[in-house]
């Protein structure tokens, strides 16, 4: 499981620069590097936008953020930027003058004017749409586009039971990590503070089963998935807490929160301790560790209870040369006294344990 990019949005005409400003600071002391600017509802000229703008983009600039600005053609109309090739010149310097790294075509052009915006003199990527089932972003790259120019990134959705299906956001992925490029995709804040850029504020995720998921596991999903590449949190403020335990789940080791039985022997909670990852034959029934028959202290039976998915198991000196070792059950089976039952995952990592891959690290976290 490699480690992903982080970023946050900020929309800095619902809240005070201070604010925005302390936000961007914070997220940088977590290791956060992406900043994700909403500028399609800005009004007035190029040079008042700039102006507004600038202490944002600067600040961050100044912290190591790659910024990506969120525009669509009425921004471009209001302001005078022409995008098209076919309606003369095309100059990008705006958003160069405001250290835009990448300008997000909410609203997409043809394939041929998007191949050639890869290429203007201004060095600006393009981020497109990373949702369509279709395989856009390869008939932008037949045009002509400059892969080394494209990103994707998929939308947010602040409306309850609008957010996307996994199967979905799936297809769309594989359009974009077939030709090996670059994708982004959104967690949401579930800070009651937590606003977006319009009056509906239930969340900004895109998948809409991780609406009220806790953004740690919301970022742990997507890093088990291991298919997008920067992790973004569609509304602010994040509190310093999520900030933190965002950061805290992007690294190379799974963790799974789990609840131990009640009077566990201290031995079966070292062995629990130990470094584990797993095995790389699978079944259907549990998940094995390599690691775990190597501590040869005999193991006691201990709560030999009926298994339930998401069960922590330990084999008992029953089931012989099994002994000590540590596994998760994925159905519900059967015991026959040999296994103990001695915790249990979290009933969302359960629903990511599948994600875990032969041979990968993890810990349990209790």
């Amino acid at each position: 499981m490699a480690k992903k990019r982080l970023g946050i949005s900020i929309y800095p005409e619902y809240a005070s620069m201070e604010d925005n400003l302390k936000y961007i600071e914070t997220a940088s002391k977590y290791g956060f590097d992406v900043l994700f600017l909403a500028l399609q509802g800005q009004n007035g000229t190029k040079e008042e936008i700039i102006e507004s703008y600038r202490p944002y983009t600067k600040k961050a600039k100044e912290l190591g953020f790659e910024i990506f600005a969120d525009v669509n053609p009425m921004f471009f109309d209001a302001i005078g930027v022409n995008v098209s090739m076919f309606r003369g010149p095309i100059d990008l310097s705006f958003f160069k003058e405001l250290e835009i790294d990448s300008m997000r075509l909410d609203l997409g052009l043809s394939d041929l004017e998007e191949a050639y915006l890869t290429k203007n003199k201004d060095g600006i990527k393009i981020c497109l749409n990373g949702a369509s089932r279709c395989d856009h972003v390869g008939h932008v790259l037949a045009a002509g586009g400059d892969p080394e120019k494209l990103v994707g990134c998929h939308n947010y959705y602040p409306h309850r039971y609008t957010g996307v299906s996994l199967s979905f956001f799936n297809e769309g992925t594989s359009n974009w990590k077939k030709h090996n490029l670059r994708l982004q995709s959104f967690v949401s804040s579930n800070s009651e503070d937590a606003f977006g850029p319009w009056e509906v504020t239930e969340g900004l995720p895109t998948l809409e089963m991780h609406r009220d998921w806790p953004i740690e596991y919301q970022t742990k999903h997507y890093l088990m998935m291991g298919t997008v590449d920067d992790i973004i949190i569609g509304n602010c403020f994040a509190t310093e807490d999520e900030l933190s335990k965002m950061a805290s789940v992007n690294n190379e080791k799974v963790t799974f929160d789990t609840t131990l039985v009640e009077n566990l022997p201290e031995k079966m909670k070292e062995r629990l301790k130990m470094q584990l990852s797993k095995r790389g034959d699978e079944n259907e029934y549990i998940i094995r560790t390599l690691e775990s028959r190597m501590m040869r202290e005999n193991v006691e039976p201990f709560n030999t209870v009926d298994i339930k998915a998401g069960d922590v198991l330990i084999d008992n000196k029953l089931y012989g040369q099994y002994a000590g070792e540590v596994q998760i059950a994925l159905k519900d089976m059967k015991n026959y006294g040999k296994t103990n039952v001695v915790g249990h995952i979290s009933e969302i990592d359960k629903e990511l344990i599948k994600y875990l891959k032969g041979g990968q690290p993890f810990e349990f976290k209790f």
